[in-house]
């Protein structure tokens, strides 16, 4: 197996390195990654930034497609496609658009396929316990989308069409227009595959159409007016995204997802002076989200539906007293409501948060950065029965510049998870071949983790850099299902279905778990090539209570490897791009010693720019060995049947139009 793992790095490094996340340093890149607009040379935590050339050439519409080729972030089925960051599952990563937190599923985690590349700027990652700025489920990192936005006497638009040979089509348009005094800006986008699908006779005899490939279908409008003042702005936006989702999960059963989410909103900011701030925002975001469970052969549909609301606000104040000091802090409130088929009342949640930051830059040197942060979290309790939830979480972050050419990082952070609706009061009959009841628990304690972040940032020439950077998270009182009761049942749906189920589970704060890990990147920034290299590895346990003794955590990608070569070629200008992904095998379960196949993914793209750069014509080929990968998984399980990847090769061209 060793050796095996060894072939496929080397066979991933022939083909280039990993996306250069952070190209162009030298450059001016302002990051808000740490709540306060700064170069991205003089930040003090370690900001991974991917650019909007670099989402192109990456072929991403969805922010799924984006992080699947960065380096330490893995996706996975969820059954939605989520992330998880040093370990951590998507639960534990916040995902926000402006700094505005995104409402995620029932489980907390967001949906990365249900958000489109339309509009983005830029997207920053920052990896570690993040809570001192963001609150609850950022203990494996924050991923911030910065959507563009109109600049004063500019008007822009854009059109992009691209089909592929599966079926699949997306389309893209945005305008934006600004003078003196207003700015506003529309963009939309429309994703649909049309799925794979197969006929095969089920156990009664009937023949049924199965999805090998979910059908998918995926449309987003989002709008902002943004109102210029000499002291500051002030903007009103909102958005509507609109999924669909159909897959067969046997020959007798499929189910749909069916999700609806809205937001509005207002943010702004005012300049008090040339050393003072302040900017907020209050937002309201509302999820339908419905669930279809189907049966082929009785035609039956058993729906599930589930409302999810949301209203946060936040007000910050940024004070720079010297030059070599700058002060942040903020309140932050927040409240949850739930209601659905899985809940017998609708649920709430409150929080409310206080936090700080103070930058010091010491001597003014440019060469010691110290940045101290504290929260403070209060719960309100959700019912009468429920105690309060006070929770302190401390952070401190160090840089050190020895030189021009290396930048050392040290961060040591708390971050903690409260426990969320779902886990608190939900009912949940999880269908075949599991078939328990999950019930939720109203006295879960918050998860809580202590994370040491440590980097080093090595520029040999400016063509040519490197980051290797190493992690370790310890969390107590991890949140997890047990079994309460072996005796089976039947639970009865709101809307009369009747469900037999062989146990009972629930949730319970269980144990501890430990992870850790590192990821190595270098990049080299050529005039006609640029590529780029990374890997990481992840280690994960949880402590086996019964055994007294830390066991390897299930779902976790021990090694992978991303990689990139981009090559303009001379005279016809036209840019072809290299982009290869592979994960080692994950674990699926200890006692049997079980693994799923590895991942190997290799696209190719090439691009030729017309029109003084206003037309972009471009096209290429996704999954180009079409499943070719090193080993299977258990019960003989190939890359194809186990990331359902039936589509194989496919080809696609597509255009871009800018004005």
């Amino acid at each position: 197996m060793r050796i095996r793992h060894v072939a496929a790095f080397a066979f991933v490094v022939f083909l280039g390195g990993a996306v250069a996340s952070q190209e162009g340093e030298e450059a001016v890149i302002v990051v808000t990654g740490a709540k306060v607009a700064q170069e991205i040379t003089e930040a003090v935590e370690l900001v991974e930034v991917i650019t909007e050339e670099q989402i192109r050439e990456m072929d991403a519409r969805n922010l799924k497609e984006v992080v699947d080729h960065i380096p330490g972030v893995v996706v996975y089925a969820h059954p939605l496609p989520v992330v998880m960051m040093q370990g951590f599952d998507g639960a534990y990563v916040k995902v926000l658009v402006d700094g505005i937190e995104i409402a995620g599923d029932l489980g907390g985690a967001t949906p990365v396929a249900q958000l489109p590349v339309a509009e983005i700027e830029r997207i920053e990652i920052v990896r570690g316990a993040s809570s001192v700025l963001y609150g609850s489920d950022a203990m494996g990192g924050v991923i911030n989308i910065i959507t563009r936005h109109p600049e004063e006497g500019e008007f822009s638009a854009q059109v992009i069409q691209e089909i592929a040979t599966n079926l699949r089509y997306y389309g893209e348009t945005s305008a934006a227009w600004a003078n003196h005094f207003f700015g506003a800006s529309v963009a939309a986008s429309y994703d649909y595959d049309n799925g794979d699908t197969r006929k095969e006779t089920n156990n009664l005899g009937d023949t049924v159409t199965l999805y090998e490939m979910p059908l998918l279908r995926f449309g987003m409008v989002r709008s902002e007016l943004t109102w210029f003042h000499r002291a500051g702005d002030l903007g009103l936006f909102g958005a509507v995204y609109d999924s669909y989702r159909e897959r067969s999960t046997s020959s007798e059963t499929g189910v749909v997802y069916d999700d609806l989410k809205t937001e509005v909103g207002i943010d702004g900011e005012y300049t008090i002076s040339d050393f003072a701030s302040i900017d907020g925002f209050a937002t309201y975001k509302a999820y339908d989200h419905i669930v279809d469970d189907l049966n082929y052969a009785f035609d039956t549909t058993s729906s599930d539906e589930t409302l999810f609301d949301q209203m946060e606000g936040e007000v910050r104040f940024a004070w720079e007293p010297t030059i070599s000091q700058a002060l942040l802090v903020g309140v932050n409130a927040k409240r949850d409501l739930l209601e659905g088929d899985d809940f017998e009342e609708q649920e709430s949640a409150t929080m409310v948060s206080l936090f700080a930051q103070d930058t010091w830059n010491v001597g003014g040197a440019d060469r010691v950065r110290i940045v101290p942060g504290l929260r403070l979290d209060y719960s309100v309790p959700g019912g009468a029965d429920e105690d309060p939830i006070l929770k302190v979480s401390p952070k401190l972050s160090t840089r050190f510049d020895p030189n021009e050419s290396v930048i050392l990082r040290l961060a040591y952070g708390m971050g903690f998870k409260t426990p969320s609706i779902k886990e608190k009061y939900w009912r949940f009959f999880h269908p075949a071949p599991a078939n328990f009841m999950l019930l939720g628990n109203p006295e879960l304690r918050p998860e809580t983790s202590h994370g040491i972040n440590a980097s080093v940032d090595y520029t040999a020439t400016p063509r040519v850099s490197t980051t290797l950077s190493g992690y370790f998270n310890y969390v107590f009182d991890l949140i997890d299902s047990q079994i309460i009761d072996e005796e089976s049942g039947s639970y009865t749906t709101n809307d009369g279905v009747v469900h037999q189920y062989i146990n009972v589970r629930a949730y319970r704060n269980v144990g501890e778990a430990i992870t850790s890990g590192g990821d190595w990147n270098v990049r080299y920034n050529g005039d006609r090539v640029t590529t780029s290299l990374g890997y990481s590895f992840t280690t994960a346990w949880e402590l086996d209570g019964d055994e007294d003794r830390y066991v390897e955590l299930t779902g976790r990608v021990p090694h992978q490897i991303k990689s990139t070569l981009a090559y303009r070629i001379p005279v016809i200008e036209t840019t072809a791009t290299v982009q290869a992904d592979w994960n080692a095998p994950q674990l699926v379960d200890r006692e049997d010693d079980t693994y799923t196949p590895d991942y190997l993914m290799i696209n190719i793209r090439i691009s030729r720019s017309f029109l003084e750069d206003r037309l972009n014509v471009y096209a290429g080929v996704r999954n180009a060995l079409d499943n070719f990968h090193l080993f299977d998984g258990y019960d003989d399980y190939s890359q194809e049947e186990y990331f359902g990847l039936y589509d194989g090769l496919t080809a696609y061209i597509g255009s871009r139009l800018t004005l």
